[in-house]
């Protein structure tokens, strides 16, 4: 069995064991040469895989490239918004951006029809990007379904650089369909450097760490292929958000997660019930204080609605201490969520007109 499973269940936990154990290197040896991003300054994003040729690359002012997914898997939730912010801050460092929205890949491993697939890509995906901040006319956005011939035809012939063997051992199986859809995933990961979008050049992926099975049978297949040069692509891994009640944040369990459509009272009632690292008693919290690494409300907190470093690092002070109790801290969440959220929603109103009309302009679905 593979020791990651891409199309199972988020598996939360030891990140240096699977770090040392498939050479993913960590972010601080290269932190320096990367944006004051507040999730490098945290930890939030921990490791890398030959990141540095993509910053050679840059500073040398060559082209470089990022390429993310989405992958149709239900409402738009916190977790998944951690992939727009740093969409935003690889265009800040002036990369060229694909996204690729998985419609095949749903298809074939979720049991969605294509249209399915594509209704929740558009109203729950894109219209929370653009109302993010991402500009949909100055990226390569695709639906796998619609990537035209040259990509579904390099998908197919990237199969002869694999063998059964490594696909199993990678992934657990050789079920038909998951590696029909782990062969799409290699050409759009490599896409960035076909011919007609300006040949091979250095391109990352941000993924979680149970994407990396895919990220390393793509840097096989960059390795082999003979019709076209590749650079292996480069990966950056970053933590997943827990669920509101600790363990795995799940979009079939509304309570473990905050939906950037969910109504403010919504929002606010499932902080209040979320977990908490403060002791069962006022007094021995006093005594004690709270334990931050599992108290899910901080965590929200420390990935998206606190900006500052040092409001936050006063927060954990003062929660750790005892000297805020949970209550409290609850209650900076609802206002910094009520805040985010009236803001994010008047966007995503805006931004749907020019969404639905981007889909109209640019994809035949008939």
């Amino acid at each position: 069995m593979a020791d990651i499973d891409p199309w199972g269940d988020v598996e939360l936990g030891n990140y240096s064991e699977k770090m040392d154990k498939f050479g993913i290197e960590p972010i601080e040896e290269i932190e320096e040469r990367l944006p004051d991003h507040r999730f490098i300054r945290r930890g939030i994003i921990f490791g890398h895989r030959d990141l540095d040729e993509l910053l050679d690359a840059r500073d040398e002012g060559d082209d470089f490239a990022m390429i993310t997914g989405i992958m149709p898997s239900g409402v738009f939730h916190f977790g998944h918004k951690c992939v727009v912010d740093q969409i935003k801050m690889y265009q800040e460092m002036g990369a060229e951006i694909t996204i690729a929205a998985a419609d095949i890949e749903a298809y074939n491993t979720r049991n969605m029809s294509l249209e399915e697939a594509r209704e929740l890509v558009v109203e729950e995906y894109l219209k929370n990007y653009v109302a993010l901040g991402i500009d949909l006319e100055n990226i390569d956005f695709y639906f796998q379904s619609q990537a035209g011939n040259d990509h579904l035809a390099k998908a197919a012939m990237f199969g002869r650089y694999l063998t059964q063997n490594e696909m199993e051992a990678t992934y657990g199986n050789a079920d038909p369909a998951k590696m029909s859809s782990a062969q799409v995933q290699y050409a759009d990961i490599l896409r960035p450097q076909f011919s007609e979008n300006g040949g091979s050049k250095p391109t990352v992926v941000p993924v979680g760490i149970d994407q990396d099975p895919h990220i390393r049978l793509t840097r096989e297949v960059a390795r082999k292929y003979r019709d076209q040069e590749f650079v292996k692509p480069a990966s950056t891994y970053n933590k997943f958000m827990r669920g509101l009640q600790g363990g795995k944040m799940s979009s079939s369990k509304p309570k473990s997660y905050i939906a950037l459509t969910d109504s403010v009272e919504e929002a606010k009632e499932k902080i209040d019930q979320a977990k908490t690292g403060g002791k069962d008693s006022l007094e021995e919290h006093r005594e004690k204080g709270a334990d931050v690494e599992e108290d899910m409300v901080f965590e929200l907190l420390a990935f998206h609605l606190i900006k500052d470093d040092e409001e936050l690092e006063r927060i954990r002070r003062e929660y750790s201490s005892g000297e805020m109790l949970s209550g409290e801290l609850k209650q900076i969440a609802k206002e910094k969520i009520e805040e985010f959220l009236t803001e994010h929603q008047r966007k995503r109103e805006e931004a749907s007109e020019e969404v639905e009309q981007y889909i109209e302009e640019n994809f035949d679905f008939n």
